[in-house]
């Protein structure tokens, strides 16, 4: 469990601040995405994280239940599908609009 709450608390400490007027001083769409892009890659793959930590419960704690088991791997299809998706979406990003790479910090 210890290990858990560390990974969090480490994502946590990735994920880049936005301040308020930060993204009221965007001028053209390029330069909001650009400035909160970063931000919601990170809250997308921690809650890809999230649920598929959810997802293993309910397979762990199906007991055989053929309706849990599905559901469970629907659910981590479904994050996984989801995860795609952001980095696909970081990639059509970084090539039409010139966002740069996504590095912790």
């Amino acid at each position: 469990m210890g290990y858990l709450i560390n990974f969090i608390y480490k994502a946590y400490a990735a994920t880049p601040s936005l301040s308020e007027g930060e993204l009221r001083g965007s001028d053209t769409v390029g330069t909001f995405i650009t400035k909160l892009y970063p931000w919601a890659i990170s809250f997308g793959a921690a809650l890809a994280g999230l649920m598929m930590i959810y997802a293993g419960y309910i397979y762990v704690t199906s007991q055989g239940n053929p309706d849990s088991t599905k559901t469970a791997k629907d659910l981590i299809v479904g994050a996984l599908v989801g995860l795609a998706l952001i980095i696909l979406a970081g990639m059509i990003l970084r090539s039409v609009v010139g966002i740069p790479e996504v590095a912790p910090t």
